[in-house]
């Protein structure tokens, strides 16, 4: 029970005001330690739990409220960041359903053509997920030994709006 409501405090609705990113980082930490002190199938939970809410949330982050949505995800995503960096084994088999998830709605898309598989993969929704699952395993890779940082693989990090633009 105390990861659920830590998870909901965590993902509210994307409420910006100052005194309510207190209680979501608050949360997180919350998450963090347990995660951390916990016996294992807890990991398991928290990565599952975090990103089902980071998904869903993340289906208002749209063009139209992107000042006051997008900071929120990005600290969201930077969040889940650092829990996925806890544990590579379980950090794995997550990444590798959630991932494969994505590639199936893509190929679906891709060969029905139809509105709705199109509509699937062209939303915000999907495009930040896809953006985490970038960031995740770049921060993996930062972490294993590779020459990048692991800062830079954060959401929002390494890359300059210039940079950003031409991409």
């Amino acid at each position: 029970p105390m990861l659920k409501i830590c998870v909901k405090l965590w993902s509210a609705p994307l409420d910006t005001s100052e005194d309510y990113q207190m209680v979501r980082l608050q949360a997180f930490l919350r998450i963090r330690q347990l995660s951390i002190t916990q016996p294992y199938p807890f990991i398991e939970d928290a990565l599952k739990m975090t990103y089902l809410s980071y998904a869903q949330r993340s289906k208002f982050g749209t063009a139209s409220n992107v000042t006051t949505v997008l900071p929120t995800l990005t600290f969201m995503g930077n969040c889940i960041v650092e829990l996925y960096t806890l544990d590579y084994a379980s950090a794995y088999q997550h990444a590798f359903v959630y991932i494969r998830q994505l590639a199936l709605h893509l190929r679906t898309a891709l060969m029905k053509k139809t509105k709705e598989s199109m509509a699937v993969v062209y939303c915000w929704q999907y495009v930040h997920c896809l953006k985490l699952w970038v960031a995740v395993l770049s921060a993996a890779c930062g972490k294993s030994g590779s020459s990048t940082d692991g800062a830079s693989a954060k959401l929002g990090g390494g890359i300059g709006k210039d940079e950003e633009a031409n991409l």
